[in-house]
C-alpha cells in the first residue's frame, strides 16, 4: 500500500510538467497565425499598441504613423546622432535609427 501511494504521488507530480507544454502549443499556433495572416493594413484587432523604452519599434503596430519634425514643437529638442523622432497614436517616440529600439517616450504628445 505504501508503494503504490507513493508511485500515485509521483505520478501526480509528473503529470503537470508534461501536459504544460502540450497544453501551451495550440496557443503560440493560434498567436502566430493571427500574426501571419495580419493584412498590414494597420487594422489591430487589440487596439493601438503603447510602445515602451527599449521595444522594438514596428511602424505596422503604429497608430497615425508619422516622422516628425522636431523643429514643429517647442519643447522637443534636437535628436542625438543616429536617432529619430515619429509618431505613433499620441505618443511621441524617439527611436534608433538602425536598431529601430524606443529610447524615449512622451505619452500624450499630440492631442
Amino acid at each position: 500500500m505504501h508503494k503504490f501511494t507513493a508511485t500515485l504521488l509521483a505520478a501526480a507530480l509528473v503529470a503537470p510538467t508534461v501536459a504544460a507544454p502540450a497544453m501551451a502549443a495550440p496557443d503560440r499556433h493560434t498567436s502566430s497565425h493571427a500574426d501571419t495572416s495580419h493584412s498590414g493594413s494597420g487594422h489591430a484587432d487589440k487596439g493601438p499598441h503603447q510602445f515602451r523604452k527599449g521595444e522594438k519599434f514596428d511602424q505596422s503596430r503604429a497608430t497615425h504613423y508619422q516622422a516628425v519634425d522636431y523643429r514643429k514643437y517647442r519643447n522637443v529638442k534636437a535628436p542625438p546622432r543616429g536617432y529619430h523622432y515619429v509618431r505613433s497614436g499620441n505618443d511621441l517616440l524617439l527611436v534608433g535609427i538602425t536598431s529601430g529600439i524606443v529610447a524615449a517616450v512622451t505619452s500624450g504628445m499630440f492631442r
